[in-house]
């Protein structure tokens, strides 16, 4: 796995995530609505402690805020109160067994499904962040992510 990726992947799962448990983050007024899902069998497979992490980051991949949600639904809806038109990147994992973690394999590739916005994959490594950007308008709008291996 590439450098680049494994730090980057480390930040966003170990460091400072709050703990939510509603899928509401913010009031009713917020702009950005992302719907997250993940495979029938990783849906069934997953722990009681099951959630959702979702890391909102500007353009040049600096987090912005952090949310862990307890999984209730799939797909689940997740809101963000981001109201500034721009650049941004989304970044989401299911954690199928609720230890706060991404969980590894053997050769630290990850063992629970992950997603970048705009649902781009790398084989090898984290996708380029040109490539992860979506222009946010400012006003509601709507994401899909979905999480795979």
């Amino acid at each position: 796995m590439a450098p680049r990726l494994l730090s980057l992947l480390l930040a966003f799962f170990f460091l400072g995530i709050p703990s939510v448990e509603s899928t509401t983050l913010v009031n009713n007024s917020s702009l950005l609505k992302v719907q997250c899902a993940v495979s029938t069998s990783a849906w069934e497979d997953r722990s009681p402690k099951a959630a959702w992490m979702l890391s909102l980051r500007s353009a040049d991949g600096k987090v912005i805020e952090e949310v862990l949600v307890k999984a209730e639904s799939n797909p689940q809806q997740l809101s963000l109160g981001l109201r500034n038109p721009g650049q941004y990147i989304l970044a989401t994992y299911f954690d199928a067994n609720g230890n706060r973690a991404m969980d590894r394999g053997l050769f630290g590739n990850p063992t629970e499904p992950y997603a970048f916005s705009n649902n781009v994959r790398n084989r090898f490594s984290e996708p380029d962040l040109i490539d992860q950007r979506f222009a946010h308008p400012g006003q509601l709008q709507e994401l899909a992510l979905k999480a795979a291996f």
